[in-house]
């Protein structure tokens, strides 16, 4: 159970660079995100059979609203939007991939303790 609370940590350290960066610029996607992606660490750091759903579903959950807040941002500063859903492909495929890897060593949904 090493990998998911390593990558549940990791989360935790995007989710904190998220909500900072959502108090500074004072922006709803940026502290919604950040919270979308504590939601899914808390789920990797616990290790339960429910987790891998709930990792999931936060990851994509956060990489919807980023979206929405990268284009509407885009959008209300003149830039380019094309450039701007590039730049937020980039830097969400990044803990995409650490949800991903850490939800793949999770126990199965029907797993029992019995089991081990």
């Amino acid at each position: 159970m090493f990998l998911p609370r390593a990558t549940g940590v990791i989360l935790l350290l995007y989710s904190g660079f998220h909500m900072t960066l959502g108090l500074w610029v004072p922006q709803f996607p940026w502290l919604l995100t950040g919270v979308l992606l504590i939601v899914g660490a808390i789920a990797l750091l616990a290790c339960r059979p429910w987790s891998r759903i709930v990792v999931y579903a936060a990851a994509v959950a956060a990489a919807a609203v980023g979206l929405i807040g990268q284009v509407s941002a885009a959008g209300t500063a003149n830039a380019d939007v094309s450039l701007a859903v590039v730049i937020w492909t980039l830097w969400t495929s990044l803990w995409l991939a650490v949800a991903y890897v850490g939800a793949r060593y999770l126990p199965d949904p029907d797993f029992t303790p019995s089991d081990a």
